[in-house]
């Protein structure tokens, strides 16, 4: 059963870590071997790492990063422990925490949100690009309320730097990379060039990017109404053709810093459905980030962000006939104030407010126009002891949604009562506490436990209508309250000697849990649903999340410059409604999983393992997915050029040519997950 399998790898790594105080390693002392955690930024208050956080959390950065990044923000976080994608096809992916994905997933450029339509709907991909990424946080759990109720699943931060906030260290520094083949026969070329002084900087990044229909193992389409002469060997409508450029300046010194950038999004991508459909999407954004370090009262700085950005896409059939365009304005600003009472005792307090003004037009119009205003207050203080750390921290919210004006032709449904111009208020209090201690050097157990009040969306009160993106008649429910939410988390890390890693286990509890049902065809009448559209309503019943992660690495040997480790890894989710225990749709399936990885001063080599176990704990209405072993590896060759470096580098993904679907996927009957692929490229940083 995947759950004695669960509970086995589970003991199998809590086990390894405790073991790892007494092996010993190949090397004389292998106390030397130290996962050096980096800083935070998404924590919120003060320099913490991953090591002093209550919550879990994954920090991917450097070649780990440079290795995993893909065309979407979903699949480059794909194989982290605790989370999954919502892949709808090359094109886009969205990550999944938990279990919790749409608008339970903070997904933040920068600190500040994406400002775009992604989490409408699964067919639309995040206006983020990952190949930018210096870093990529992720924060698991509901304990991550400065960013939002929302972030009741999580928080993805992509910190791309676009705005410099402190001194080069040279007059002029960049990285320019070019990959291609794979199984899309990818052609991308990404540069990132920087120029300043000690006061002052300015970064260019731009990347072109173009791929074309996904190789696959066997055909697209297993549902029963696949068509016989479906193609084999190919997904059809997955070619993928992206551009974007980031100009940004920055004026920094003692006293802190202020900066600006101006960003353009472009992205042409397939939907592989069963009528080919086009997203045509696009994203002007203009960003400000500020701080001022010198400390003013109780008070030690100050630090501010804002976002604006102009989005909007086009839903295209035949390639030639647009359907419905999408747009988006929006701005998100935050400001926090850091404060210290003591050397033990110190937090912050802040608030953020946004506003989206979302509109479509065209023969989809699934949501109604309307305007969205967020405001809040949120406060997070700590108190730091010798052996354990206490936090506190609690979040006000009001939104206020306000609609345009609803079709009067849209066939009468059950539980949708819109009207035009109707407004929905809600105000909702989150809090949540944690408490990490450290019972003995290099280990520390985190403890958090939170409360959140998630204020409904637009979209689950108001949809209505057809969507093609999606194979299904999307159907609101305007009689929707507040989604109430109480969560534990309890992490375990050991952070030096043989052995380091992570262990989490969490509960969430629901009420008034969100989700989209499928109804019967007959919901919608036929004369409105020519083209037979499943229904789906959303619908708010008690619900239960429970799982585990971990995340272990053996440190097997090392020398001077060069190492080798060992990595296993797996995950798993159980979700169900309270009352009838009866599966919730689309739950990621156990998964685990092993690496091995070789460094030097000059080449790098790696290969790993990640199954994905059979998901047979379905809804009604879902069908089971195979579970599937995908195998990859990499190699890379660091040629020193004087002060400069170029790095050529193979990847090789899916190399036994498997059949892999993603349970997580509302396309998982049409799209598997692309077949073998081997990427080539050069990366030459000076």
């Amino acid at each position: 059963m995947p759950s004695f399998r669960t509970y086995s790898f589970l003991f199998l790594s809590a086990t390894s870590l405790a073991l790892g105080q007494t092996i010993p390693s190949a090397t004389e002392d292998h106390e030397n071997i130290v996962k050096l955690d980096s800083y935070v930024v998404t924590a919120g208050a003060g320099d913490k790492t991953a090591f002093d956080l209550a919550q879990g959390t994954s920090i991917l950065s450097g070649d780990e990063l440079r290795r995993r990044t893909a065309t979407t923000l979903g699949e480059t976080l794909s194989d982290t422990p605790g989370v999954n994608s919502t892949y709808y096809g090359p094109g886009a992916s969205r990550p999944i925490i938990r279990g919790l994905g749409g608008d339970r997933i903070r997904v933040l450029q920068d600190g500040v949100g994406a400002l775009d339509a992604s989490n409408i709907s699964p067919d639309h991909n995040t206006a983020i690009e990952p190949l930018f990424a210096d870093r990529i946080e992720v924060l698991r759990g509901p304990s991550t309320l400065l960013y939002g109720s929302s972030a009741v699943g999580g928080v993805v931060n992509v910190i791309d730097n676009r705005i410099p906030t402190h001194a080069l260290g040279e007059p002029f520094t960049g990285a320019i990379e070019t990959r291609a083949f794979g199984a899309g026969d990818e052609r991308t070329t990404i540069a990132s060039v920087a120029a300043g002084t000690d006061g002052f900087a300015v970064r260019v990044n731009g990347l072109s990017q173009r791929s074309g229909d996904v190789d696959i193992p066997g055909v697209a389409r297993i549902d029963p109404a696949a068509p016989a002469n479906q193609p084999v060997g190919t997904l059809p409508n997955s070619a993928i053709d992206t551009e974007s450029l980031s100009v940004g300046a920055g004026w920094f010194g003692r006293a802190g810093h202020l900066g600006l950038a101006v960003s353009r999004y472009v992205t042409d991508y397939g939907v592989p459905v069963d009528e080919p459909i086009s997203i045509s999407m696009r994203q002007s954004r203009l960003d400000l980030n500020g701080e001022l370090t010198q400390p003013f009262g109780i008070f030690t700085g100050l630090r501010g962000r804002f976002g604006l950005g102009d989005y909007t896409h086009s839903e295209i059939s035949d390639h030639t006939t647009v359907n419905t365009t999408f747009k988006n304005r929006a701005w998100e600003g935050r400001t926090e104030l850091p404060f210290a009472f003591s050397a033990t005792t110190s937090g912050t307090i802040g608030v953020q407010a946004s506003r989206s003004d979302f509109s479509a037009v065209g023969d989809e119009v699934v949501t109604p126009a309307y305007v969205n205003n967020n405001e809040a207050l949120f406060a997070l203080n700590e108190w730091k002891y010798t052996a354990f750390t206490f936090q506190l921290g609690g979040r006000v919210e009001h939104q206020n949604v306000q609609l345009g004006d609803v079709d009067p032709t849209l066939p009468p449904v059950p539980g949708f009562a819109a009207q035009s111009g109707e407004q929905k208020r809600f105000t909702g209090t989150s809090g949540s506490t944690g408490l990490v201690f450290y019972p003995a050097k290099d280990w520390s157990l985190g403890l958090s436990l939170a409360y959140t009040e998630r204020l409904p969306t637009a979209q689950e009160l108001f949809s209505n209508g057809p969507h093609g993106g999606t194979n299904a008649w999307e159907i609101g429910n305007s009689g929707l309250g507040l989604e109430k939410s109480t969560g534990v988390d309890l992490s375990l890390r050991k952070r030096a000697g043989f052995v380091t890693g992570s262990l989490s286990v969490f509960v969430n509890r629901f009420q008034n849990y969100i989700f989209e049902q499928e109804l019967p065809l007959a919901a919608i009448p036929a004369a409105d649903n020519p083209e037979s559209l499943t229904p789906y309503q959303f619908t708010a019943k008690d619900a239960d999340f429970r799982g585990a992660e971990a995340d272990v690495t053996f440190h097997l040997a090392e020398g001077k410059d060069w190492h080798l480790h060992l990595n296993l890894m797996a995950d798993t989710v159980r979700a169900e409604q309270t009352t009838d225990h009866q599966p919730l749709p689309r739950i990621p399936p156990l998964r685990y999983g092993t690496g091995l990885h070789y460094e030097n001063a000059r080449w790098t080599l790696g290969a790993e393992v990640r199954r994905a176990a059979e998901q047979d704990r379905v809804a009604p209405g879902e069908t089971t997915t195979p579970g599937y072993t995908l195998l990859s590896a990499n190699i890379s060759y660091r040629l020193p050029l004087g002060r400069d470096e170029c790095e050529f580098f193979l990847r090789g993904a899916n190399l036994t040519d498997t059949e892999a679907r993603v349970h997580t996927s509302f396309l998982k009957d049409f799209s598997p997950l692309p077949g073998r692929g081997i990427t080539a490229g050069a990366r030459l940083t000076f």
